[in-house]
């Protein structure tokens, strides 16, 4: 059965899934422990055992949980961009702007995704994380005009941007992934046979 929380053990459950993503950052997932996370929170070193079974649950959780958020985020924008009837290229800046992530954030995602290559248990909450993605990234592709973009593509091009932009920052310009971005939209526009819609986005502009 579901625990049930009140507004105050909500906010202990949050600051749990905040240090656990801090942690997961600093230290790699090896360093996730009960200890490291609840002095991080500033808890009772029992309080991951309260709201979770163990500290991989918390570990899943603080990865579901931001993924969350950020495809609803993504999906907003999609909606709202649509509503506006913006421009496949002010899509693509707008998108790119929005995948932007806090160092902390990308280091913590690639340390869940390095966890999970060695870990078979924790594959398929990784793999439900990655499907959440391709979800809002189909949502923006198709609002921007291409419903049958390879969502797999434009999120892997994503996830490598963000990896080498803090591994190698100055290799990683700062417009790197909207080129990126644009790219793929366009050949994708090609293979389907928009050879208008793509000259217009690929045109350059003042």
């Amino acid at each position: 059965m579901k625990r049930r929380h009140g507004a105050s053990a909500q906010q202990r459950r949050a600051a749990l899934i905040d240090a656990a993503i801090e942690v997961a950052a600093e230290q790699g997932m090896a360093g996730v422990t009960h200890r490291a996370v609840t002095e991080r929170a500033g808890l009772p070193l029992a309080t991951v055992g309260y709201f979770f079974d163990s500290i991989t649950d918390l570990a899943v959780e603080a990865l579901r949980t931001k993924v969350a958020a950020d495809t609803t985020a993504l999906k907003d924008l999609a909606a709202r961009l649509a509503a506006q009837h913006s421009t496949p290229a002010e899509m693509a800046g707008a998108f790119a702007a929005a995948a932007q992530a806090p160092r902390a954030d990308v280091l913590a995602f690639v340390e869940a995704l390095l966890h999970a290559a060695r870990n078979p248990d924790v594959r398929p909450a990784v793999t439900e994380v990655l499907e959440a993605g391709r979800d809002a990234v189909t949502a923006a592709a198709g609002a921007a005009g291409a419903p049958d973009a390879d969502a797999g593509a434009y999120l892997a091009l994503v996830h490598g941007y963000l990896l080498h932009s803090i591994a190698a920052p100055d290799l990683v310009g700062p417009d790197a992934l909207l080129r990126g971005i644009r790219a793929l939209f366009i050949g994708g526009l090609v293979e389907r046979g928009q050879l208008d819609a793509a000259l217009e986005i690929a045109r350059p502009r003042d």
